[in-house]
């Protein structure tokens, strides 16, 4: 045998094969070539951010660190919801009547910046012991008044209470209501001072109380003397107030600016 050839066989049978990677099985449900990366898990599974509701949006609360007891206007049974959304979201809210609201979060009550805020428009010199209960007055005005001129309706609520209701509950379903009550453009029957409880302008009676046929109103001047008076037809029209006279109604309901 040629010395060539020789030394070609010896090198052909000196090569050791590689191995060939072995095959892995493929998971189930799977072709090959996919990749098996993990589901991503349900939303219901993340657990919520910490927070403590300081950068929650206007009138919303943490779920949980208040409980509100509504009652309704009929039959309907008292329900016990968690936060000023789930209120609002209520399938019978036009049929509630009103929410008791308690503070159920840490202790001691520590407001929120937000809550700060509201507690200061309304009571500026509350000691932090009664933070709570500024707090809880204000979030009872954010729930459902359905007896606006009632002691425990907006009639019956300081002007700073409504005020700071309305700055922390804008978009409440009754929060274009508890604004004109703050700001002194809707009012009940009783007696006002124009330019302070109630700005001048032209009124009206928007919501008529059960004993409006006997509706009775007069304007007087500072001194007393009589300007204008009338009764449900003369409300349902308009009546014009001025700045230092003195408004008073009876049995007429809720009277709104035009």
């Amino acid at each position: 045998m040629p010395l060539t050839a020789l030394s070609l066989l010896l090198l052909t049978g000196c090569v050791v094969p590689s191995p060939q990677p072995s095959e892995s099985p493929t998971p189930s449900g799977f072709t090959q070539g996919e990749t098996t990366t993990p589901p991503a898990p349900s939303p219901s599974s993340v657990p919520p951010p910490d927070g403590d509701g300081s950068d929650d949006g206007p009138g919303e609360d943490t779920p949980g660190r208040y409980a509100y007891r509504c009652t309704s206007l009929d039959s309907s049974p008292e329900v016990q919801l968690s936060s000023l959304a789930e209120v609002w979201a209520a399938t019978n809210y036009t049929r509630m009547d009103s929410c008791e609201v308690t503070y159920q979060g840490p202790q001691p009550f520590q407001p929120t910046e937000r809550e700060a805020e509201a507690i200061q428009v309304a009571s500026r010199d509350v000691a932090a012991e009664d933070e709570v209960n500024v707090m809880l007055r204000v979030l009872g005005l954010c729930t459902r008044v359905s007896d606006e001129a009632g002691p425990d309706g907006f009639a019956g609520a300081s002007r700073e209470s409504l005020k700071a209701a309305a700055d922390f509950c804008p978009d409440a379903p009754q929060g274009k209501i508890i604004a004109a009550w703050a700001e002194g453009t809707r009012v009940g029957d009783g007696s006002h001072r124009v330019g302070e409880g109630l700005q001048s302008g032209t009124y009206q009676v928007v919501k008529p109380g059960p004993s409006s046929g006997e509706c009775e109103w007069s304007v007087r001047t500072d001194a007393g003397a009589l300007t204008a008076s009338g009764g449900s037809r003369d409300a349902a029209q308009g009546v014009r107030v001025e700045d230092g006279q003195n408004f008073t109604s009876d049995k007429c309901g809720i009277w709104g600016k035009m």
